[in-house]
């Protein structure tokens, strides 16, 4: 059963049985409801067919299916058809449940244990706020020995041939053909990467990691008139989209690398938590059309 927000301004449509899934995030208009995220269906069992889902206890692979971790080597299973490495933890698989919730705010709470040394209690808040929706990632670590964690958000957006992305990084991880990492390299000003000015999707797929960045980003349709801000507390972001006949592009705020369990943890952004200790992050979507 979905859950309905709605302040006037905006609206969202939320699954917490599918993963606590956004299904839509719609501006309100006098012409009717107009998509800020891709919309999908209110009985769709797919997150990966909805707007967006949090990623925790990690976000996007692990290589070689696990890592070691003070002494000892975990080995994660396959979660995904197709994919056969380990990808964005086990939160958007499961059911969550509800919390609190009010007209314009709600609360999701999960407890996990499906994939050791990850033993936690997970806080997932939606809040509409005049032009914006805040979502607020929360992460409790309850096993008995540490873990490293990392937390994202995984929103799907419309494709255009118009659309833009402004968005300031460093550098971005080059990929092999499993989609690991295999290089850093600085980004160059005016390069096809380089969002820092606003720039298009590539033609071709990117799935890459960009780092260095200030936490501020802008999508844009010029053709819709439209234009959505992105405010995160983390200093990552990915871009996926398969390419330009794809209908749908992400833009993910996350905290670590791609594989970070299996390189430096804490120099790629995993954060250590021991028994009771709490990580979070928070993104803001803010509508910035007239």
């Amino acid at each position: 059963m979905t859950i309905t927000l709605d302040n006037g301004e905006l609206r969202l449509v939320v699954n917490p049985q599918v993963g606590g899934s956004v299904v839509r995030f719609d501006r309100l208009t006098e012409c009717g409801p107009e998509p800020l995220m891709r919309p999908g269906s209110e009985d769709e069992s797919d997150p990966n067919r909805l707007a967006m889902y949090p990623l925790v206890p990690w976000s996007n692979r692990i290589g070689e299916g696990g890592f070691a971790w003070r002494g000892r080597h975990y080995l994660m299973a396959a979660n995904l058809p197709g994919e056969p490495l380990p990808i964005h933890g086990d939160g958007w698989q499961q059911a969550w449940q509800v919390e609190e919730q009010g007209d314009t705010w709600l609360r999701l709470g999960l407890r996990s244990r499906e994939q050791p040394p990850f033993v936690y209690r997970a806080e997932l808040t939606y809040h509409l706020e005049e032009a914006a929706l805040e979502v607020t990632l929360a992460v409790t670590h309850l096993g008995e020995s540490s873990a490293p964690y990392g937390l994202g958000l995984h929103p799907w957006f419309p494709r255009s041939a118009e659309v833009k992305i402004e968005a300031a990084a460093e550098g971005v991880w080059e990929v092999d053909a499993a989609q690991l990492p295999t290089e850093w390299r600085r980004l160059s000003p005016g390069e096809p990467w380089d969002f820092s000015r606003g720039a298009a999707l590539p033609t071709g797929k990117i799935d890459n990691l960009f780092t260095g960045w200030n936490g501020r980003a802008v999508l844009s349709w010029p053709e819709r008139g439209l234009t959505l801000e992105v405010r995160a507390d983390t200093s990552r972001y990915l871009v996926f989209s398969p390419g330009e006949q794809a209908d749908f592009f992400c833009f993910e705020p996350v905290s670590h690398d791609v594989d970070a369990h299996r390189g430096d943890p804490q120099r790629q952004g995993l954060v250590e938590l021991d028994t009771g200790e709490c990580f979070s992050m928070c993104c803001r979507f803010r509508c910035l059309a007239s």
